[in-house]
């Protein structure tokens, strides 16, 4: 009787265990009957099989179980069988976890490699179907995904890296743009200042001023001659009315890029603000030159030549002698003809729709009205009415 009892006993603790193997068994057959007949009732009693074996403590840890679940929810996912994807199921992210868990079991399993391909394959091509989809929050975490993936076998996936980067950015998550960028600048990988101006990009974005002047100093040492940064730095002046500091790099970006109109209007700008009339007029047309209907540069110009026969009319109007009070006019009006044709000329060619455009009809008016043009008073005048 004692060895008939043990003899139960032993097959009584071994049973279960079969069974469950059988499991794994079953969910491999019938998923190469699926395959070879494309009949989806044997690929659910596959995902049925499979399902049940991960639950069981005696074949949840064997990678091969896993192996086998990532082989049945990529065809689950190839099938392209609503069935599977009802309820927001998505057996492609459950194929990729399935194949992460076979890596992370065990490095050496003799389908661990394939299984890590395709999970690393299935991770980026869930993120660029999120992206195409406008569904950047998905997009980050996938690519993020592949990333980590990556550093399970010390792989640096600085492609992945990039495209959590511009998730993170077309997702407004400031934190991780921020985080993932400056993970790419510190690994010396670019040869422009790209990554910097994304980076101030979104320092800006966030209100920290001071972090993104920060990074445009360690990147106009990093790239001293990228155009990008350099541009950066001068609208920094600009907006702080920096003129004297906006001056010296505007020499430098002119000097790199000779045939950029707006860097020979801001030239114009500066200069004026230094009045340095005669270098200010000199940009606004070099401006002019390389784009004939630049409008912004003969507004400029002409107001420029405005506010120098405002200027001399003002001390003509208080002189009390009479010769130098007419010499003071004909100085006066002499501006006042400069300034015309290039205000005339920045009307035709400005779009009607600019907030500037009244202030351009005011000017004209007056001058018009000084220089006793009626007719084009008039018309100016009608264009100003509501």
């Amino acid at each position: 009787m004692n060895r008939i009892f043990l003899i139960l006993f032993a097959i009584g603790i071994t049973a279960p265990a079969i069974a469950q193997q059988s499991k794994v068994v079953s969910a491999y057959n019938y998923l190469n009957y699926y395959l070879q007949d494309k009949d989806v009732e044997q690929l659910k009693k596959a995902q049925e099989n499979i399902d049940q074996a991960i639950t069981n403590e005696k074949t949840m840890s064997k990678p091969k179980t896993w192996y086998y679940r990532g082989n049945v929810y990529w065809a689950m996912n190839d099938s392209k069988n609503e069935a599977f994807t009802s309820g927001g199921q998505n057996p492609l992210l459950t194929a990729i976890e399935s194949y992460t868990k076979v890596f992370d079991l065990d490095p050496a399993y003799e389908y661990a490699e394939e299984s890590y391909q395709k999970a690393l394959v299935g991770y980026k091509n869930l993120g660029i179907m999120a992206f195409n989809e406008n569904n950047f929050n998905g997009a980050l975490t996938y690519f993020e995904g592949a990333f980590d993936l990556g550093l399970k076998k010390n792989i640096l996936d600085t492609a992945a890296l990039e495209n959590s980067s511009i998730a993170a950015i077309r997702a407004d998550n400031y934190e991780k743009a921020e985080k993932y960028l400056k993970q790419l600048i510190s690994y010396n990988i670019d040869d422009d200042g790209n990554r910097y101006i994304q980076l101030i990009t979104i320092q800006k974005s966030k209100g920290d001023t001071v972090a993104a002047m920060k990074s445009l100093e360690e990147g106009r040492a990093a790239f001293p001659n990228d155009q990008k940064l350099l541009t950066e730095e001068l609208n920094y002046y600009l907006m702080r009315g920096k003129s004297a500091e906006a001056e010296k790099l505007l020499v430098q970006a002119i000097e790199k890029d000779p045939t950029n109109h707006l860097l020979h209007y801001a030239a114009g700008t500066i200069y004026e603000d230094l009045s340095k009339k005669e270098q200010a007029i000199a940009s606004y047309k070099k401006a002019i030159e390389i784009k004939p209907d630049f409008w912004e540069a003969y507004f400029n110009m002409g107001a420029m030549y405005n506010n120098e026969a405002k200027r001399l009319q003002d001390i003509a109007n208080d002189e009390k002698d009479m010769k130098k009070y007419e010499a003071g006019n004909k100085l006066a009006e002499a501006e006042f003809n400069k300034a015309l044709p290039n205000l005339e000329k920045a009307l035709e060619l400005a779009p009607q729709e600019s907030p500037d455009v009244q202030a351009l009809l005011r000017t004209l008016k007056q001058i018009y009205s000084r220089m006793n043009m009626t007719e084009k008073y008039e018309k100016v005048n009608k264009m100003m009415q509501p």
